[in-house]
């Protein structure tokens, strides 16, 4: 593939990921508000009967409760969701790259944790919370959308190609050294929002392409070259 046949499968890549992003936030909205009424009826029908005797004082109740819930979700999911930091030093420097979690970590999040390791009161809890998650992964997969708007479709093109080439892991310091990236920071970042590569951080940071992404490059080579 020539150069501008990278940047025009990675715009059609990023089209790609959006749609299916649209698709994860419409299921997690949807879930979440399937699970919120779910909650209202149990527990509205809990207050009624042991605590106000009205439905009315026991929905309002509810509703309440859960908005509450839903707020301090919120506000805690700038470091349930948090970019991952990695330090380099580069041109005797230290750089700090982020990395956005993956949409494995979102979902992972939005359903709940399944360690064994947790107590009978943190399932409980996780339990009760999943409506208010569902709905905050379901934000934060939107911002992710917005984000893929932004996205340096040149410069992001010209890491994926090296990567490719290369055919193996290539590290930070030989992209810097083998192409004139704008702002290495804001392209790694961006890169982290692509499903298929991979950031590699066992003694220096490096990246790598799985061989799904390959794959898909290498079919949409194919049904360009068909269709001409």
């Amino acid at each position: 593939m020539k150069k501008d046949e990278y940047r025009r499968w990675f715009s059609d890549q990023l089209v790609m990921q959006n749609r299916l992003l649209m698709g994860a936030i419409a299921a997690m909205a949807g879930l979440g508000l399937v699970a919120t009424l779910l909650e209202m009826v149990i527990f509205a029908s809990i207050l009624r009967v042991g605590f106000v005797g009205s439905w009315i004082l026991a929905f309002l109740m509810t509703a309440g409760i859960l908005g509450l819930v839903l707020f301090l979700t919120y506000l805690r999911l700038p470091k349930q969701l948090a970019d991952r930091e990695h330090e380099l030093e580069l041109d005797d420097r230290v750089t700090i790259i982020r990395t956005a979690p993956t949409m494995t970590a979102v979902w992972t999040y939005a359903l709940g944790s399944l360690e064994s390791d947790q107590s009978w009161i943190e399932r409980l809890l996780g339990m009760l919370a999943l409506p208010q998650r569902l709905f905050c992964a379901a934000y934060f997969a939107w911002q992710r959308t917005e984000q893929l708007k932004a996205i340096n479709v040149n410069d992001c093109a010209a890491v994926i190609r090296l990567i490719d080439r290369k055919a193996e892991r290539v590290e930070v310091g030989l992209l810097m050294e083998e192409l004139q990236l704008s702002n290495l920071e804001a392209t790694l970042r961006n890169l982290s929002l692509i499903d298929g590569v991979m950031f590699l951080a066992q003694k220096t940071l490096g990246l790598s392409l799985t061989n799904r992404l390959v794959d898909d490059m290498t079919e949409w080579i194919k049904k360009q070259k068909s269709a001409e």
